[in-house]
């Protein structure tokens, strides 16, 4: 070490979590050749555990003491999780640096006795789950309503060990501090939620390196920083601005690495009222448009779904917040084909079921306690019997499924039961596949409600709907559909990404615009 080597005091909380990221910063600024002390504080945030966020007032609950440590000349560096900031610094304060994003997801750690897979969040209808996050509270009521959702307080280890305890029967957590502290979690069943259905809080995952404005040391800091991650989260966070929130506001914001488009979700704190997903391609110049988009949304047209539709569906929740309804009803019926397996599955074997429909015939007919599952997405996998253990679910698109499921599978049988009218998809992929004709898919009449658009599922949904009369404009989910819709003589006005409630949104928004 020469003598024109820096020494940096980092000040930190003391929870395990802080620790590991400042013990993280540290060896990021040793390997530059710092020499680093690490400083303890404790915050407000610390102090009082039996009070949630959203009881608690005014902001900054986790960085204030440090900051002002900061402020004092006490610490010359403070590593803060990024999402725990304010928007709008301290003067005198400003962000150094951001190293790279590490994962941004929320995770559902769930007690082994209270695991159902056929659920969205893979936990038994009617349990409690822990989360003192309004924005995780409010996609979690939507997304399942029937879960009570209680406060839970503590750092990582605490809160794991509260849901050990039995006090919950899942908590939900940020991905990162799990995966960074590397717990033993091999007795909990561990989801994993998508972030675009599953909205994160604004940086999460980040890091934010604070310290004082003209700094001598801030050129040295600043190496560290990743730019991608930086775009992302200031986008991010631009809107949280805006909107003045903080840990009390049900907002999500996602910024998916390398892209300019952002997933946000917006929640009311009262009644079962929730704002829309949205998707759009924003840049950091365009908040204001934007900001008026999320918070005053455009109306939605009224719809008619080719699906069932239960009442608490998020679905309907969601188009009560833009001022429309939405009906649904399958526009396709389905029966055995008759035909037998074509041989005998072994113990362990692979069953790939591709929709809704499939699962819950063949779940109907047979006993699939003998195979190990897979499902082509979500809707498939929750038309499975409560209780289905399931080994693997696709994200819902055929071509990157089977590309991804081919990665597990590897040498192993799988076995397929595929509609009269299937394209086969899985070839080119699966080595080892054994499918068979094993029901058939029709068109059916329905009775149709008023409507103004028309969000069809399938090429079979797509021909029902238009044989019950319907003329209504259509956003069709894939390009599979979207293609057939337009073949058999229907108007197409979108195309969905997603049958998820985020992939209606970013159809039905880009409808209203025009």
């Amino acid at each position: 070490m020469s003598s024109t080597d820096p020494h940096i005091r980092i000040g930190t909380r003391g929870s395990d979590l802080a620790l590991w990221q400042a013990h993280h910063v540290r060896d990021l600024l040793q390997a530059r050749g710092a020499t680093v002390e690490i400083v303890v504080l404790k915050t407000r945030g610390d102090q009082i555990q039996n009070v949630s966020f959203d009881k608690m007032e005014g902001k900054g609950f986790f960085t204030k003491e440090i900051e002002q440590a900061l402020l004092d000349g006490d610490v010359d560096l403070a590593v803060h999780s990024h999402k725990d900031l304010e928007t709008t610094p301290p003067a005198g304060l400003l962000v150094a640096a951001v190293p790279f994003r590490g994962p941004v997801e929320d995770v559902v750690l769930v007690r082994a006795e209270s695991v159902d897979l056929t659920t969205p969040f893979h936990v038994q209808r009617g349990s409690v789950v822990g989360t003192s996050s309004m924005r995780r509270k409010n996609q979690l009521e939507l997304g399942q309503p029937d879960l009570r959702i209680e406060a839970l307080r503590g750092n990582v280890p605490t809160r794991i060990q509260k849901l050990r305890d039995g006090q919950y029967d899942a908590i939900m957590l940020a991905h990162a501090g799990v995966h960074r502290l590397e717990l033993d979690l091999t007795d909990l069943h561990v989801h994993v939620l998508d972030p675009l259905n599953f909205v994160p809080a604004p940086a999460q995952g980040a890091l934010a390196l604070q310290m004082r404005e003209g700094d001598p040391l801030l050129p040295f800091v600043e190496a560290l920083t990743d730019p991608d991650t930086v775009h992302a989260i200031r986008l991010e966070r631009s809107i949280l601005r805006e909107l003045e929130g903080g840990c009390q506001l049900p907002f999500g914001a996602y910024v998916p690495g390398g892209t300019r488009n952002v997933y946000t979700y917006l929640g009311e704190a009262r009644g079962p009222l929730r704002q829309a997903w949205l998707d759009v391609s924003a840049s950091d110049a365009a908040e204001g448009p934007f900001l008026h988009e999320l918070t005053s949304p455009s109306p939605w047209p009224s719809a008619f779904i080719t699906q069932d539709l239960a009442p608490d569906a998020p679905l309907q929740a969601l188009f009560a917040t833009r001022g429309a309804e939405i009906q649904g009803e399958s526009c396709i019926e389905v029966c055995p084909s008759g035909e037998a397996v074509p041989d005998t599955p072994a113990e362990g074997d692979w069953l790939f079921l591709g929709s809704p429909k499939c699962a819950a015939l063949f779940a109907a007919t047979h006993d699939v306690s003998r195979f190990r599952i897979a499902t082509m997405g979500e809707g498939t996998r929750q038309a499975l019997p409560s209780g289905t253990h399931i080994d693997w679910t696709g994200n819902g698109n055929p071509e990157e499924v089977f590309k991804a499921f081919a990665t597990v599978v590897g040498d192993s049988l799988v076995w397929i039961p595929h509609a009269n009218r299937t394209m086969r998809r899985w070839e080119g992929h699966l080595s080892l596949a054994k499918p068979w004709h094993f029901y058939d898919v029709e068109a059916r009449e329905v009775s149709l409600p008023d409507h103004d658009v028309a969000l069809v599922l399938s090429p079979s949904n797509a021909e029902g709907y238009k044989a019950s009369g319907g003329t209504a404009p259509v956003i069709a989910i894939g390009d599979t559909t979207a293609e057939h819709v337009t073949r058999i003589g229907l108007t197409l006005a979108g195309t969905a990404a997603s049958p998820q409630a985020w992939g209606w949104s970013a159809a039905l928004d880009g409808l209203s615009a025009t």
